[in-house]
C-alpha cells in the first residue's frame, strides 16, 4: 500500500513537470523580441557605427510596432516582418537604449527587451577596427616571414636540391622561372588558384596544383639541368668511387 502511494506521488510530480514545461514554452508567444542587425558599417562588441536595422518578432496577431532609441520614437511598422532601418550618425555619440513596443489586433500592448549600444563616430570606429586588424596582420605577416625563413634554410641545407614538390597543398611549376615547387601554407587562396612565392626565383604568382606525373617530370628535367651545369661535382664523385674501388682491389690482391 505504501509503495502504491509512492508511485502515485511520483506520477503526480512527473505530470506536473510535463505540464509546467508546456506552459513555460507557450508563454513566449505573447512576448515581443527585439534584435539588431548590421546593414552597413562597424559593429565591435557594444560599439556600432553605420546603418543598422531593428527587427521584431512577436505573436501572430501583432498589428503594429513602434521603435524607440532612448525615449525618442524613431518610426513605426504595421506589416510583418516588422523592421526599421536607422543610421547611428543621426544620433549623438555615446550609449543609447533601443527597444520597441507593439499592439496586437485585440488591443494588447507589448514591450520588447532592451538593447544597449554605444554609437561611435567615424574616427572612433576606424580606430577600433585598426586596434583589431593591425595585430592580426602583424601576426600573419610574422608567420609568413618565419615560414619563408625556415623554407630557405631547408633549401640551403639540402644543397639546393629540388626536394619534395608534392606537398600537402599540392605542387606546381613557377610560371616565371619554370621550376617546380610545393605550394606553401602561407600562400593566399584565390578562386582560381593560390598566390604563392617561388623558392627558386623569389617571385610571387598565381599558381594551381598540378598532377604528380607532371611535377615528377619537371623535377627530373631540373635535376638533369643542374647536373649538366655542375659537372665538377660528378667528376669528384666518380674519382672518389674510382679510388675506393682501387683500394678494395688492392686488399684482395694482398
Amino acid at each position: 500500500m505504501l509503495r502504491q502511494k509512492r508511485w502515485s506521488l511520483w506520477f503526480v510530480v512527473i505530470v506536473s513537470l510535463i505540464f509546467g514545461v508546456g506552459t513555460a514554452v507557450a508563454q513566449p508567444e505573447d512576448e515581443l523580441t527585439l534584435s539588431l542587425s548590421r546593414d552597413f558599417g562597424t559593429g565591435l562588441a557594444t560599439g556600432i557605427q553605420g546603418t543598422f536595422s531593428f527587427r521584431v518578432s512577436g505573436p501572430d496577431n501583432l498589428a503594429k510596432v513602434s521603435f524607440y532609441i532612448d525615449e525618442q520614437l524613431v518610426g513605426e511598422d504595421s506589416e510583418a516582418p516588422f523592421r526599421l532601418q536607422f543610421k547611428t550618425g543621426s544620433f549623438a555619440d555615446g550609449m543609447h537604449t533601443l527597444y520597441a513596443t507593439g499592439i496586437t489586433q485585440d488591443g494588447r500592448e507589448l514591450t520588447s527587451n532592451s538593447i544597449s549600444r554605444n554609437f561611435l563616430s567615424s574616427s572612433e570606429a576606424n580606430r577600433s577596427v585598426l586596434t583589431i586588424v593591425v595585430p592580426i596582420l602583424a601576426i600573419s605577416l610574422s608567420g609568413i616571414l618565419v615560414s619563408m625563413w625556415i623554407a630557405n634554410r631547408s633549401a640551403k641545407a639540402s644543397g639546393g636540391s629540388v626536394g619534395n614538390v608534392n606537398g600537402p597543398f599540392g605542387g606546381t611549376i613557377c610560371p616565371k622561372c619554370g621550376k617546380p615547387f610545393a605550394r606553401h601554407i602561407w600562400g593566399l587562396n584565390m578562386v582560381v588558384g593560390k598566390y604563392d612565392r617561388c623558392p627558386h626565383c623569389g617571385k610571387w604568382s598565381l599558381v594551381r596544383a598540378m598532377h604528380p606525373d607532371v611535377l615528377n617530370a619537371a623535377v627530373e628535367a631540373l635535376q638533369e639541368a643542374e647536373a649538366a651545369q655542375n659537372p665538377s661535382q660528378h667528376d669528384d664523385l666518380d674519382n672518389e668511387n674510382r679510388w675506393q674501388k682501387r683500394l678494395d682491389d688492392s686488399r684482395f690482391d694482398g
